[in-house]
């Protein structure tokens, strides 16, 4: 018999004190001695005599050491890890359940995103038609599908805006769609065909000037186009230069009409594209007519004496001239 399973027959905790198994052993004797219980009692009684006495003759060292292993014993029982345990079943089993749980409710997740999409954008085409045919009774406003999270209900709302005049609510709209998603070639499309008035083109412009250098480059040059009559045309040309496309660059600085150059950082980040004869050559065209700041003029020289295009190197040769910059 385990000392450790000593203490579990007379009811104490593991490593009581004798005294306290002492006690213990002296209430079940009360109960389970045969001369008091009758026969059914003997072998309850013989079981806890038995374990009084062995723990009364065992020494704590021993007491510890097999305290120790059946705390080992329960620990390696319980783990998840313990192959063919029955806990380790469950946790294995818990887990997989979870994991199907989850990947079913993703499924349908999914399943019920898509089916309200594909019933957002149905409605979206019944509205367009009723439209078209002239029918007053419009379910969805235009306001409300440009705020779709759907590209194409977006698509088909500036279809239908491009053939009137926005109200507050619908341009309220329009410039938070601008601002909220970046405009696909589509969309600029149809946006440059609305009937915007001079205010309204500025609010446009200014919702999409954070985003310029994410339109494509025919996007690009749309904008150019519809803003070029407004006052926000200025300001549109200077958000141009930060564009990827080397030609939309380009048409900023032919389009450039300030007095003064583009800001110092701009120039350099400009100047620093030496590859790219076409944002080089309308560039010192510029700083040519304009003034040319101090840090610049050593650049100029550089590309007046060693860039590989001749027309580089024959306007930055002019600024060096005109300048008097040798």
């Amino acid at each position: 018999m385990e000392l450790s399973e000593c203490f579990d027959i007379l009811g104490v905790q593991p490593g009581a004190h004798l005294k306290e198994v002492r006690s213990a052993f002296r209430r079940l004797a009360l109960t389970c001695h045969p001369d008091l219980a009758g026969p059914q009692g003997a072998k309850k009684f013989e079981a806890a005599a038995a374990a009084y006495a062995r723990l009364k003759s065992a020494t704590p060292a021993q007491i510890s050491e097999s305290l120790k292993k059946k705390k080992s014993r329960g620990a390696f029982a319980g783990s998840p890890f313990a192959r063919g345990g029955k806990e380790a079943r469950k946790s294995r089993e818990g887990r997989r359940a979870a994991k199907e749980d989850d990947r079913s409710q993703r499924v349908r997740d999914l399943m019920l995103e898509r089916a309200l999409v594909e019933t957002e954008l149905t409605l979206a085409r019944i509205v367009e038609k009723a439209a078209r045919t002239g029918d007053s009774r419009e379910p969805v406003s235009v306001a409300q599908r440009l705020a779709s999270s759907h590209p194409g209900v977006r698509l088909l709302a500036m279809g239908a805006l491009a053939r009137s005049k926005p109200d507050r609510e619908t341009f309220a709209s329009l410039v938070g769609m601008l601002r909220r998603w970046p405009p696909d070639d589509d969309i600029m499309e149809h946006l440059t065909l609305i009937d915007c008035t001079a205010e309204q083109k500025l609010e446009i412009i200014a919702a999409l000037e954070p985003r310029v250098h994410l339109l494509s480059e025919a996007s690009a040059f749309s904008l150019m186009r519809w803003g070029s009559s407004s006052r926000a045309d200025e300001s549109l040309n200077e958000r141009m230069l930060s564009h990827p496309s080397p030609r939309v660059i380009a048409r900023a600085l032919a389009r450039w009409r300030r007095r003064e150059p583009p800001d110092d950082l701009t120039l350099i980040r400009l100047l620093k594209r030496e590859e790219e004869e076409e944002v080089l050559v309308p560039l010192l065209r510029l700083l040519k007519e304009r003034s040319i700041p101090a840090f610049a003029c050593a650049r100029v020289r550089l590309l007046s004496e060693n860039h590989a295009s001749a027309a580089v190197r024959v306007w930055a040769g002019s600024i060096v001239r005109a300048k008097n910059l040798v």
